[in-house]
């Protein structure tokens, strides 16, 4: 007797929108997931990274979401502000030295790419055919 198998066929698709809602219980700064966040992500990343530890914690219903730790980290987010003065400080003097960077490379680059154009035309202009090239077993 034939037996039908029955198993489920996984498209790319259905992994990619298999997302789990979990509660973050530690500070993943890597991951962009900072403690008392609620959020969705992947059942790979839950199971390889946040869950170890008790870094993370599955959500299945809304009870089950630790409130207290939800508003301080709310808190926390609304507490921090950006520092732009001292972001641009910080940055500043970087992309300036990347632009003189960029600007004297850009220079000996143009410098250089004069003096192969004249090489090429005087390769492409010695007027060698087909009939002075020699292959072994190409007959013309």
């Amino acid at each position: 007797m034939l037996k039908v198998a029955l198993t489920r066929s996984y498209s790319a698709l259905s992994k990619r929108t298999n997302k789990v809602k979990v509660q973050i219980l530690k500070d993943f700064p890597q991951f962009q997931l900072y403690k008392g966040q609620v959020t969705r992500v992947s059942p790979s990343l839950m199971r390889n990274y946040l869950h170890i530890g008790n870094g993370a914690r599955y959500i299945l219903s809304e009870s089950d979401v630790d409130e207290e730790l939800l508003q301080v980290s709310a808190e926390k987010m609304l507490k921090k502000p950006v520092d732009t003065s001292k972001v641009i400080k910080q940055v500043k003097p970087k992309t300036q030295a990347a632009a003189v960077d960029v600007t004297s490379n850009t220079k000996a680059t143009i410098s250089t790419d004069e003096n192969p154009k004249k090489k090429e035309e005087k390769v492409l202009s010695s007027g060698v055919t087909l009939k002075d090239v020699k292959i072994p077993g190409l007959d013309l």
